[in-house]
């Protein structure tokens, strides 16, 4: 297991620097061409802009050209009328109307270059100019022909030629404008075009290339895991196979023990062997049901049977073998019928007592109580408890003090697990508590629906062997 972590570190390594490298291209790839479509959308807006200035120059321009004519004809028929007596009063009227009309366009093309940023240097000509055309219709309103004339010949002309000029040089500046965006929006049009064509072909190779990769690295996860899982079921049913094999054994040493005990005139020092061979016979076979029962769970072939079973007959087949082997059990059972599969409650209290006389202290106690629609048992003793550090881990697997300190040997960790697996299998549940006085193993199963009349309140309680 080393060896793999040690050779799965590197390759961890590289896999996280392959990644890191590609991420970093792509981020890279992703900034550039954002940085060109940013780039050719602010030059597609500049010259919109730009566009729009020149229009605006371009036509205020116009207008003003229209504002000087009407201007220039109406002080014209103005002067005809007085001279020759005529009437163009009408027409007169018109051409001061569409003049007007002009000047107003003129103010609001400028109010439109100013907000688009440009022809601020044409405000002051155009104000001048507006002032000029508003004292040449004051006169003609005014009947004065030849003010207006006056107006029209000196001041109109420089007026004008100061605006035009204005207008014609925003215009110009617009145009440069415009040509240059355009020029710079091209370039970043070809950027962006390259990096379309060139980055993202590379960008889908890498990301095929990546995916190529994920898909080998999870197809070799998956032919380790299932060797994983080959080696897990092999491992398995050899501990079951193992398990059925020595139990033969294992009943045999413990009946032919126990055959030998009863023999008459057995010398003191041979009954103590037959104790000493009797409880490690016991221990044994509590350790291959153990092992047996683990390899059901792990493969999910445990059944249960469940069925009405009397606490006060469970006693004696669970505490009878701890008694004979002289153990100091003392249990106080309440009389009860609880919905549970026989055997595998016995397997779960069995192992419970079994770790109270190995790693308890020296007296034990079996408690059984009704408490609402549960039946709870309780295995105490009063002894040290596991250390705190301990207590989270308890019931997990290959958990024992052992893990921890050289202080508890003669188990392989699966006994407490077994008990939790077969007590939630049954519908129940077990828990830890330490107190000042004793450690306690708490098991709760499921009271049967009917309980018998028979049974009355009360328990069958003995001492145990001292």
């Amino acid at each position: 297991m080393a060896r793999n972590n040690s050779v799965a570190a590197p390759a961890k390594a590289r896999r996280s620097k392959r990644a890191l490298l590609v991420a970093i291209v792509l981020a890279v790839i992703s900034v550039v061409v954002t940085a060109a479509i940013f780039a050719f959308s602010r030059g597609t807006r500049e010259v919109t802009e730009s566009a729009l200035s020149l229009h605006q120059a371009d036509d205020t321009l116009r207008v003003a050209t229209i504002a000087r004519f009407q201007l220039g004809f109406s002080v014209h028929l103005a002067g005809l009328d007085r001279e020759f007596g005529t009437d163009f009063s009408a027409a007169r009227a018109q051409s001061v109307s569409e003049a007007r009309a002009a000047l107003e366009q003129i103010e609001i093309g400028l109010a439109d270059l100013e907000r688009l940023g440009a022809g601020t240097a044409a405000q002051a000509a155009a104000v001048r100019y507006a002032a000029t055309a508003e004292a040449i219709l004051s006169a003609l309103e005014a009947g004065d022909s030849l003010g207006a004339q006056q107006l029209v010949e000196t001041e109109l002309p420089s007026g004008f030629e100061d605006l035009a000029a204005m207008l014609i040089a925003e215009r110009e500046v617009e145009l440069q404008a415009v040509n240059a965006s355009d020029r710079s929006t091209a370039t970043y049009g070809n950027v962006t075009r390259f990096l379309l064509a060139a980055v993202l072909p590379l960008l889908i190779i890498i990301l095929y290339r990546e995916i190529v990769r994920r898909q080998q690295r999870q197809a070799e996860l998956e032919i380790r895991l299932d060797a994983e899982r080959q080696l897990s079921k092999a491992r398995e049913d050899f501990i079951a196979n193992a398990s059925h094999e020595l139990r033969t054994p294992l009943t045999s040493i413990y009946g032919i023990a126990q055959l030998l005990r009863e023999e008459p005139g057995m010398p003191i020092s041979a009954e103590e062997m037959i104790d000493i061979i009797n409880s490690e016979a016991t221990d044994l076979t509590r350790m291959v049901e153990d092992l047996l029962t683990t390899a059901r769970l792990a493969a999910g072939q445990l059944r249960y049977e469940p069925e009405h079973v009397e606490t006060e007959g469970e006693v004696e087949r669970i505490v009878g073998p701890f008694l004979r082997n002289g153990a100091d059990i003392a249990t106080d059972v309440e009389a009860a019928v609880v919905n549970v599969d026989r055997l595998r409650q016995q397997q779960v209290v069995r192992n419970l007592i079994s770790n109270a006389t190995k790693y308890g202290g020296p007296h034990i106690s079996l408690r059984g109580r009704v408490e609402g629609q549960w039946y709870v048992w309780t295995i105490a003793d009063d002894g040290d408890g596991v250390p705190p550090e301990l207590e989270e881990r308890l019931f997990q697997r290959f958990i024992h003090q052992h893990s921890f300190q050289q202080a508890v040997v003669g188990g392989v960790g699966l006994g407490l697990s077994i008990v939790k697996s077969l007590a939630e299998g049954m519908g129940g549940s077990v828990s830890y508590e330490k107190t000042p006085e004793e450690v306690r193993f708490i098991v709760r199963v499921p009271l049967a629906a009917e309980q018998p009349d028979i049974i009355e309140t009360g328990g069958w309680a003995t001492e145990g062997a001292a």
